[in-house]
């Protein structure tokens, strides 16, 4: 009785294994994709978006878009077949010109109910990929504006994009704004803020880049102004 009750129970805790070891071997199919920008233009990006565990499925895309400019983000869905190889591209429009943005990616099964993990991050518009070394300082203030001096001394006499960051500290609001200027001989421009809130407290901080780069300078260290009453 002893014998049979062993073999029993051997043979119960091998299934249990069995099965537990099935559980596993269906539930860990990854999904996660992966993505790269295969086409960046001023208002749009391209992803193209690979998952080799779901070739030739129906799948839905969610991609979340992160405004690093004002530090805000956005999610679009996409409804999607992937190819013989596991992938496809999706577009995303409605971007604002020479800003930047990081892109991740969560997919799915469309009859699936649970998203993958998200991809690995994307960017466009890199900030800090080009030394040029920007540098603010505080000109000048009015009731409704502040006048800066940009300098970059590896661009003189370079035409350049000025993106400003601009902190409104009373309220936390964020916004940037783009200048296309050219530096002078030494290096240097100056740049008005306007349309700022009176007796408001600001900071302010600046980067470059040579009009037709792709990525910019770090930004500048970071000044503080206050508009006059």
């Amino acid at each position: 009785m002893k014998t049979i009750f062993q073999k029993t129970m051997l043979m119960s805790l091998a299934l249990m294994f069995g099965f537990a070891f099935n559980v596993s071997a269906t539930t860990s199919t990854d999904y996660t994709p992966k993505i790269t920008a295969k086409k960046v233009k001023d208002t749009s990006v391209t992803l193209q978006v690979v998952s080799a565990n779901l070739k030739k499925k129906d799948v839905k895309i969610k991609v979340k878009v992160e405004n690093k400019d004002n530090d805000s983000d956005t999610t679009t869905v996409f409804e999607k077949k992937l190819n013989k190889s596991g992938k496809v591209d999706v577009k995303v429009s409605g971007l604002t010109k020479d800003t930047e943005y990081s892109f991740k990616v969560a997919i799915k099964k469309t009859s699936d109910s649970d998203y993958s993990d998200y991809s690995d991050e994307v960017g466009v518009n890199n900030v800090g990929v080009y030394g040029y070394d920007s540098e603010i300082e505080i000109k000048d203030t009015s009731s409704s504006a502040v006048v800066l001096n940009v300098y970059s001394t590896k661009l003189k006499k370079q035409k350049v994009k000025i993106k400003v960051r601009i902190e409104n500290k009373d309220t936390d609001k964020i916004e940037t704004r783009i200048f296309s200027k050219t530096l002078s001989k030494n290096g240097k421009v100056e740049i008005t803020i306007d349309n700022l809130s009176n007796n408001t407290d600001y900071s302010f901080k600046a980067l470059v880049k040579k009009s037709k780069d792709k990525g910019y300078s770090k930004y500048s260290d970071e000044e503080d102004a206050s508009t006059d009453e």
